[in-house]
């Protein structure tokens, strides 16, 4: 949200609290896991009840999306945008296939998580104006974290310039269904320190996009 409220008294002119009253409708609309809690705020900004205008503070972001977090944003929509119109091209058993086997669809951004927070903002923005036509696909088993979608970014690299891509490809880049907590979990290797027989067990953390 806006970096203008940067204090509980700016919620006192009525103008302001009406501009922030719309865009907790919007993202009340776009988010409907918080209803609750955005219909909350648009009460507080709504009655004016000024005791509770630090709680609107609270929900209101002062912190900037950054350049870096707005392109990773606009490469993962790049990439689900291409999969998609790659998927249109070829037969209706190859895309139940890749359906059935792969995250072929974006399944958005975790508005409640300190990492993805900025993500949403960002995916949030480009909806609310129709600058991206892409919206998030709930995945009934599974939805991708950032994690996910980084490796995704990684895997895309050598497909990058190419138009469209091939069932191969696609599969390639998606990532499997039934793989995705395997991706999070630290990986054990067992080194045999010298002069022992005992071998040391080493945890080792997944790399991105890096396949071992």
């Amino acid at each position: 949200m806006g970096a203008a409220y940067n204090d509980v008294k700016g919620l006192e002119n009525p103008l302001a609290r009406l501009m922030l009253l719309n865009q907790f409708k919007i993202m009340s609309l776009l988010d409907p896991e918080n209803h609750t809690s955005y219909c909350y705020y648009m009460d507080i900004l709504t009655e004016g009840v000024q005791k509770k205008y630090p709680h609107v503070m609270e929900m209101i972001s002062g912190e900037e999306v950054t350049t870096e977090v707005a392109g990773e944003v606009d490469m993962i929509l790049a990439i689900f945008s291409k999969i998609e119109r790659s998927m249109a091209q070829l037969t209706e058993g190859a895309r139940e296939e890749l359906s059935a086997g792969y995250h072929v669809h974006f399944t958005g951004f975790d508005s409640s998580s300190n990492v993805e927070y900025h993500h949403f903002t960002y995916w949030n923005f480009l909806v609310r104006h129709r600058e991206t036509e892409m919206q998030n696909t709930a995945d009934d088993t599974y939805n991708l974290s950032l994690h996910h979608y980084r490796q995704m970014m990684l895997n895309y690299k050598p497909y990058e310039y190419m138009d469209l891509l091939s069932f191969e490809e696609i599969r390639n880049v998606c990532i499997g269904k039934g793989n995705e907590m395997e991706m999070l979990r630290p990986k054990n290797l067992n080194i045999v320190e010298v002069g022992s027989l005992q071998p040391l067990q080493v945890v080792k953390e997944s790399g991105l996009g890096m396949k071992e």
